[in-house]
């Protein structure tokens, strides 16, 4: 009789192997599906995906000649499905970049390529198959799964077109709303075309801006690009200005200035057109608005007294009222700031700032010229931005010095053509906290203008039209009235709106700026001026000094 023991260890040694085999078998299925459920997972998450970012970005997928994009220029396969027919001639000498970001504002670059790039990061041209391209190795950049990036080439600043590609586990179709499966850890090639363009895209008019004086000329040219920045020779150019009643120019681009004003200079070829401004003055040497900061140390001029002279109120419609390159050209707000622990608020209330019967005049007169007036009060490190619509700025007194980020702001907003008034004091009412944060601001505006203190022509003064000084701001005006203003220095570039009884001491000026960004404060120590103030006992607590 056989081992009945042995028998069964048999048995029972045989049933797990078919068990194993079954559990094998279904541990493939379970991988398998588990694999086939995240290759899905990751489908429907770059469907989102891509559905937010077309809602964000706009169209989604392939931009080029073939999909709806700019003439000229194909991605090829393999980098799409099928090579699209073209006709143009290929461009074999230019300097494309391949940039890949899986922001579409290419904040933050993924990986980038040129034509000068290492081995590995070279965009090679072919000119008997007539295509650029590059290997994109995800592996080495760590391309994550999951994520749409976009492929975009350009040359200079100027984007040809742009291929959106999802990262995957494994081969897949192709996904919603155009985008490339890019199995990761793999290449993918990028093959693209582009072929000679012969039409205009940008002309640039040198100069970019002009001042002349009456019957002045001004010599503009025309320099006509193609879209990857390549100049374009002998163009037919048709020359204009907007405003013929302020210049005129000729077909060989030469201006001339016909009146006092500002106008747009057009060169045009075919549906492209280049702009430059010329500003026609009438005499002196002063150049166009903007870019400057015009200071007043004097705020007298501005308070009902002093405005019931026709000539003060003209000084504030010269003052805001003119025309400049730029957005706030078209400013319809005058700003007040009365911030910044103002003088105004401390004695010889009220301020300019809110109605009051001392300032109402110059409020009123600002409003009736068509401007919304509108009072602020800043703060330190508050005054960094500055809606497009506010074309003139008013600094009253200020006592608190201004940030680096402020200038830069205050730096941009008179680069785009807007006005900064500061409104300074004499010494002895500003004190020298006062004029220690007007002097700092003027550095680090990149002025040289510097108010120096000292007390002139104080009480009620009348200052003749020979103590004006010719700038569109004392256009027409016969005469100012004052009442106790500080002296200015001016710097190479500045100038003089009127001077002193004397018309020795300078009062008021324009001082030109250096509208570049800075990174840091300057800090300025003034030298013991020699304009000695005038002896009298002047009270500190009036700005008039009486």
């Amino acid at each position: 009789m056989k081992n009945p023991i042995k028998k069964i260890h048999s048995r029972s040694w045989i049933l797990p192997l078919k068990l194993q085999s079954i559990l094998f078998v279904s541990l493939l299925w379970i991988m398998g599906s588990c694999s086939e459920l995240r290759d899905d997972d990751i489908s429907d998450d770059l469907s989102i995906l891509s559905q937010s970012l077309s809602g964000k970005f706009g169209k989604i997928g392939i931009s080029d000649a073939a999909n709806g994009g700019i003439d000229e220029f194909y991605f090829l396969a393999p980098t799409v499905g099928k090579t699209p027919k073209y006709k143009g001639k290929f461009h074999p000498n230019l300097q494309p970049v391949v940039e890949i970001s899986d922001d579409f504002e290419f904040k933050n670059i993924h990986a980038s390529f040129e034509i000068a790039g290492s081995a590995s990061e070279r965009i090679t041209v072919n000119e008997s198959e007539e295509n650029y391209a590059v290997n994109w190795n995800t592996s080495n950049t760590k391309a994550v799964t999951g994520k749409i990036y976009r492929v975009r080439v350009r040359i200079a600043e100027r984007v040809l077109g742009f291929v959106d590609v999802g990262i995957v586990p494994s081969p897949t179709k192709q996904l919603e709303s155009g985008v490339i499966p890019v199995v990761r850890n793999q290449s993918f090639r990028i093959e693209f075309r582009i072929e000679d363009k012969i039409c205009p895209a940008r002309i640039e008019v040198l100069p970019p801006e002009a001042t002349v004086l009456l019957d002045g000329e001004q010599q503009f040219t025309a320099i006509v690009y193609n879209f990857y920045d390549e100049v374009l020779e002998d163009q037919d150019i048709t020359w204009g200005v907007s405003d013929p009643g302020v210049g005129s120019i000729n077909q060989s681009g030469l201006a001339k200035g016909l009146a006092f004003g500002f106008t747009e200079v057009t060169a045009k070829v075919e549906d492209v057109t280049g702009t430059a401004f010329l500003f026609v003055q009438e005499s002196g040497g002063a150049p166009r608005p903007g870019k400057d900061v015009v200071v007043f140390n004097d705020f007298n001029i501005f308070d009902s007294n002093r405005m019931s002279n026709p000539n003060n109120q003209l000084l504030v419609k010269n003052l805001i009222n003119f025309s400049t390159p730029g957005i706030r050209n078209e400013g319809t707000k005058i700003w007040f700031d009365c911030g910044r622990d103002s003088r105004f608020t401390v004695i010889d209330t009220p301020p300019a700032c809110g109605s009051s019967a001392k300032f109402d005049p110059l409020r009123n007169l600002i409003q009736e010229e068509g401007f919304t007036l509108e009072d602020i009060s800043s703060s330190s490190g508050s005054l960094v931005s500055i809606p497009n619509d506010v074309k003139v700025l008013f600094l009253w007194l200020p006592m608190v010095p201004y940030t680096v980020d402020e200038i830069n702001a205050l730096k941009s907003f008179a680069n785009e053509g807007g006005r900064i008034v500061f409104i300074g004091e004499w010494d002895g009412y500003y004190t020298t906290v006062g004029l220690a944060v007007e002097n700092q601001f003027l550095i680090n505006m990149g002025a040289f203008m510097r108010n120096v203190g000292n007390a002139i022509n104080c009480g009620n003064v009348l200052l003749p039209e020979t103590s004006l000084r010719p700038h569109p701001i004392t256009r027409d005006m016969t005469d100012i009235t004052i009442a106790c203003a500080s002296v200015i220095e001016l710097g190479p570039d500045d100038f003089a709106l009127f001077y002193d009884q004397s018309n020795t001491l300078v009062l008021a000026g324009v001082a030109q700026i250096d509208t570049n960004p800075i990174t840091e404060l300057e800090s300025l120590r003034l030298e013991n001026n020699t304009n000695a103030r005038l002896k009298q006992d002047l009270d500190p607590k009036k700005a008039t000094g009486w």
